[in-house]
């Protein structure tokens, strides 16, 4: 064999075992995502996202969730296990953005880079945050209910977790949405942590301390279904309902005039983006450190490609 030959043959040779080498590194590749309760089908809708990306990307994912939507401690322990499994990259849903600092801390300082997904986590560890503008929704909430209701009238907020980073960025932007309106008046607001049964009660209570009310804006679909429920067994079809995640349920409930409109977020993108920039970061790329995803007013002359959406994901 001459050289030249054996040349080209050493150079082909090289060039298949670097092939082989990034492949397996790629396939070797593990992200950890750690999302809220699997009892709300905006976290499924994000798992089976991921899980899809995943599959594109060539790298393994490996997702959980928690029972109730507000369970940091679950979270920390889901962190922790993810950091001894060794995996490369974590994405987290924090229930709390302060609790869950020490375990994020821990797993950046043991080499595991950490994404926010959501709603932030308070530490400058965090390498990037995946989320809509929240305060942009709630403003976008309280905009349409302007509208709706001509420029005046009695309104209430049902709040998730008080205090939450997400809630205040949908509690706040709704408020200052209602400053450009003001002869509408805030009469009433109350939490139900993000749970529909705990959104019945409130709005419940809101139709029997306050029966001028005419249109109510709840930080979760999952609360304004349960406030729907409460109007529809009070007999009060008038009063304007609005929710904010875009859950496939209330989706269908603009369809069908249930409630009036939902500010609907793209629970497939924060899962498929998790995946998809995680793995970009572990092969060297470079990732921003906030990325937004969209959002869009659901009413019911739009939201049937909204609903394909889902459909298309199984849902």
């Amino acid at each position: 064999m001459n050289r030249k030959v054996y040349s080209l043959l050493m150079g082909a040779l090289i060039v298949t075992l670097l092939a082989a080498s990034v492949s397996v590194s790629a396939s070797d590749l593990t992200i950890g995502i750690v999302l809220k309760s699997f009892s709300n089908p905006f976290w499924m809708m994000a798992k089976t996202a991921a899980e899809a990306e995943a599959a594109r990307q060539g790298v393994n994912v490996i997702v959980v969730g928690t029972t109730t939507e507000t369970d940091p401690l679950a979270q920390v322990a889901q962190i922790e296990d993810f950091v001894t499994q060794g995996v490369d990259l974590i994405a987290v849903v924090p229930s709390d953005a302060s609790a869950l600092v020490p375990a994020v801390e821990d797993a950046v300082a043991k080499g595991i880079p950490v994404f926010a997904l959501d709603s932030a986590i308070r530490s400058d560890k965090v390498r990037s945050f995946i989320a809509s503008d929240n305060y942009a929704g709630g403003k976008m909430a309280a905009e349409y209910i302007g509208e709706q209701l001509g420029g005046s009238g009695a309104v209430a907020v049902i709040r998730g977790r008080v205090g939450d980073a997400v809630e205040l960025e949908r509690y706040n932007g709704f408020i200052d949405g209602l400053k450009a309106y003001p002869d509408i008046k805030l009469v009433a607001e109350g939490g139900a942590n993000w749970e529909a049964d705990q959104g019945y009660n409130v709005m419940e209570d809101f139709l029997i301390a306050h029966p001028e009310i005419k249109a109510v804006f709840a930080e979760s679909d999952r609360m304004i279904l349960g406030a729907a429920g409460a109007c529809a067994a009070a007999g009060r079809t008038d009063v304007i309902l609005v929710g904010l995640d875009g859950i496939v349920e209330a989706l269908r409930a603009v369809q069908d005039g249930t409630i009036s409109a939902d500010v609907a977020q793209r629970p497939d993108l924060i899962g498929e983006y998790a995946v998809k920039y995680g793995a970009a970061l572990l092969r060297g790329e470079d990732v921003a450190e906030r990325i937004v995803t969209p959002m869009e007013l659901a009413v019911p002359d739009n939201v049937e490609p909204l609903i394909a959406l889902w459909e298309a994901l199984g849902f």
